[in-house]
């Protein structure tokens, strides 16, 4: 894709109800922006549909479009708590201070980010040529 193809997909998810249609390697991809809770991010679907079981199992689509957070398992409060604690005493209550965890969400909050992500672990992304949305989310 050329720049100028990026920027007319960053111009239509600027709008609620303009949404883009790529071919990512054979997958089509709609991108729609959308709101969760209070926040507009960008929502994805993978061949018309999004499933559940690609956020729980490492697969394909989850390494190509689903975007990864680390998170810690501990609040910071409680790590702090932990740190002032002796080695030992972790090391008999089983717990580690420095646990964390990785959570796949199917948004994205940034399209710098989106794009990026993308352009890694994608070799070949186009428009796609005579992409309509339907009612029901999915690529035609």
């Amino acid at each position: 894709m050329t720049k100028a193809d990026w920027d007319h997909v960053e111009q239509c998810l600027s709008n609620q109800f303009q949404p883009v249609g790529l071919i990512c390697d054979g997958y089509h991809l709609c991108l729609c922006l959308e709101r969760i809770k209070m926040k507009l991010v960008i929502a994805f679907y993978v061949n018309g549909s999004l499933k559940g079981k690609w956020m729980q199992e490492d697969c394909e689509e989850r390494r190509r479009f689903f975007r990864s957070v680390k998170k810690s398992a501990w609040t910071a409060k409680s790590r702090t708590a932990m740190q002032k604690m002796s080695k030992r005493i972790l090391k008999r209550m089983n717990v580690d201070p420095t646990e964390t965890f990785t959570v796949h969400y199917p948004w994205w909050t940034s399209f710098k980010a989106l794009k990026s992500h993308l352009v890694k672990n994608n070799v070949s992304i186009e428009l796609a040529p005579d992409w309509k949305y339907e009612a029901k989310g999915e690529a035609v």
